[in-house]
């Protein structure tokens, strides 16, 4: 029996970090909370190193969705709330569940290393402590990520990843060429024709481009309205698809190609004015790069254009700067994680928040934390339950929906929302069963 006190480390403040330890507080955990930065807010703290946001953001899924269950956003929040909004929300959240006494401020994790049954966790403010389990919410967008192998030439411009992008400023007067077909990329081209003197934008395949709202409604409120109106999830598909092209959404409609897999095979693009600023001309759409000649840009379908500033909007890679990752087993370039959140080969750490998914952070952010609070508890009494998660864990294969995505980097974590979720109140349900491990029979 380990002499550790039960007790856990959450390494990260942003929603995911918050949300778990609401739940850990409130089924009677004792919690550590470490964040790097002086307060809350993750990716939402616009002003902090760690900050994703811009002048110009707004949130890509709605309020309806993106707010805990219970604990609603402010009914004067629009239906898509700002990121200024959104980081107080996630502070208010914080305050009401009692978190920001459990916080450790400008305490970035330098070490976390294996000590007996625990881990030893270091920080720069001077922490040193030993814990059972540790919930690693450090988040997806840390390190830029840049399109591998690189493109030839050498540009003679400005390069920049959207990592660094904070205002339209920084394009005025520029020849802008963003590369990159995902929210960021589509948000941002879009942003940039208020001060940039032309705007390219490159993308390496078809998208569909959905409208924030549809009959008055936030779009993905409308879909989930449409509930059993058609018999089969293609009629369902084909439905929306029409009302898209009609409302003006088809992106062949634009001289775009057409996708080469379904509306649901790949993290939706939500944004009603690509489509608009690409037919005033404002926005020039251009295939994938062939490569670079000083300050000209070659494109694979043999043209070219002279630009100022390359901005990357081509993502994030995985990140755990205080951890050995040969601690971790790998599948290609993220660690293998049953649930997208369990290593396979460590029981004593989780990494939670670390899924991509066409849904609001409510529901997940919920069934997420629950489920780490059944863990925790499993653990620390040495549960049946918890010895039914350990071998399930290594022998299970849930279906995530993972085989019907795009083939691309970012879709390695994507998961059919309520898939996931089912799978995880399933043996969170199963790591509920207290009663005592069961005693292996010696072998004869």
């Amino acid at each position: 029996m380990s002499s550790l006190p039960q007790k856990v480390a959450i390494i990260g403040g942003g929603p995911t970090g918050i949300g778990v330890a609401r739940e850990l507080i409130e089924g009677g955990i004792t919690v550590d909370l470490y964040e790097a930065e002086a307060d809350f807010g993750g990716v939402w703290n616009g002003d902090a190193p760690c900050g994703r946001a811009y002048e110009s953001l707004h949130l890509i899924s709605p309020k309806f969705n993106t707010q805990v269950p219970d604990f609603p956003m402010p009914e004067e929040y629009p239906a898509y709330p700002n990121h200024r909004q959104m980081l107080a929300y996630i502070r208010s959240y914080a305050k009401a569940f009692g978190v920001y006494e459990r916080a450790h401020f400008n305490a970035a994790v330098k070490t976390l290393t294996p000590e007996g049954d625990g881990w030893r966790l270091k920080t720069t403010a001077g922490d040193d402590e030993v814990y059972p389990l540790v919930i690693v919410c450090n988040g997806l967008q840390r390190v830029p990520r840049y399109p591998e192998p690189p493109y030839p030439g050498k540009f003679d411009g400005e390069v920049m990843h959207v990592r660094d992008y904070k205002s339209a400023e920084q394009l005025k007067g520029k020849r802008v060429l963003v590369v990159g077909g995902g929210n960021s990329g589509c948000d941002i081209a879009v942003d940039a024709i208020r001060t940039a003197a032309s705007v390219l934008h490159s993308t390496r395949r078809g998208y569909y481009y959905q409208p924030k709202f549809i009959d008055g409604k936030p779009t993905p409120q409308w879909m989930m309205e449409l509930g059993n109106k058609f018999a089969t999830k293609e009629e369902t598909l084909a439905y929306i698809e029409e009302v898209f092209r009609l409302a003006g959404y088809d992106g062949a409609d634009y001289g775009l190609p057409r996708p080469d897999y379904p509306l649901d095979g790949a993290h939706p693009v939500m944004n009603s004015l690509l489509l608009y600023h690409i037919g005033h001309g404002d926005i020039t759409p251009k295939g994938d790069i062939a490569g670079f000649e000083g300050k000209t840009v070659r494109f694979q379908d043999g043209s070219a254009a002279e630009v100022d500033l390359v901005l990357y909007a081509t993502g994030y890679s995985r990140d755990f700067p205080f951890l050995d990752r040969t601690l971790l087993e790998w599948k290609g370039d993220i660690p293998d994680l049953f649930l997208h959140s369990t290593p396979r080969n460590l029981d004593n750490i989780l990494f939670m928040g670390f899924i991509n998914a066409a849904g609001g952070l409510g529901d997940g952010l919920k069934t997420q934390g629950l489920f780490v609070l059944n863990y925790a508890r499993a653990l620390f009494g040495k549960t049946r339950g918890l010895q039914r998660f350990l071998a399930a864990k290594k022998s299970d294969t849930p279906d995530l929906g993972q085989t019907y995505f795009i083939d691309s980097y970012r879709h390695q974590w994507e998961a059919d929302l309520w898939k996931l979720l089912n799978h995880m109140r399933r043996y969170r349900d199963m790591l509920a069963d207290t009663a005592p491990a069961q005693q292996e029979e010696p072998a004869e």
